[in-house]
């Protein structure tokens, strides 16, 4: 099998956050034998982001994302992987309920709200360290697109 990786960022292209995210997968994918083709940096920018997921799944089995789950607005992976993939957003029922919990004493807003909306018939990776899951899912061509968060203590 062969994998891609896109870390996903403004902050990444300005030098403001250093891109550890693409080491870890990269020592990863290796201890599991697979290969990793290509690993990218990508901006905040929805139209750059969708050319480089079609890129990927176009040339690779595994695309890989880090970075972009949260709630800001710019946090734009999984609404743009997942449209790519022709996949649906839908709430998923469990992250809804752990965001409940975490926000317990206020602050649960739309923008979190966002966290627990999640790719239709997604395997979804529970986040013990942070309020975004992870999530994976098969595309109708076969592939698999994972998607994780950024910060590498979650990631």
């Amino acid at each position: 099998m062969q994998a891609e990786v896109l870390s996903v960022g403004t902050e990444l292209l300005l030098g403001q956050t250093v891109n550890t995210d693409t080491t870890i997968v990269a020592k990863a994918l290796s201890m599991l034998g697979i290969d990793l083709l290509y690993a990218a940096v990508v901006g905040d920018n929805v139209k750059r982001l969708e050319k480089a997921v079609h890129d990927a799944l176009e040339r690779s089995d595994i695309l890989i994302t880090t970075g972009g789950l949260g709630p800001t607005g710019d946090d734009l992976t999984k609404e743009t992987v997942a449209a790519a993939s022709g996949k649906k957003l839908v709430l998923h029922e469990p992250s809804y309920k752990r965001l409940m919990e975490y926000f317990a004493r206020g602050g649960l807003s739309e923008n979190q709200v966002k966290q627990a909306m999640l790719p239709e018939g997604c395997t979804v990776l529970q986040n013990d360290n942070g309020t975004a899951p992870g999530c994976a899912f098969q595309t109708a061509a076969g592939k698999i697109a994972l998607m994780l968060p950024g910060p590498p203590s979650e990631l």
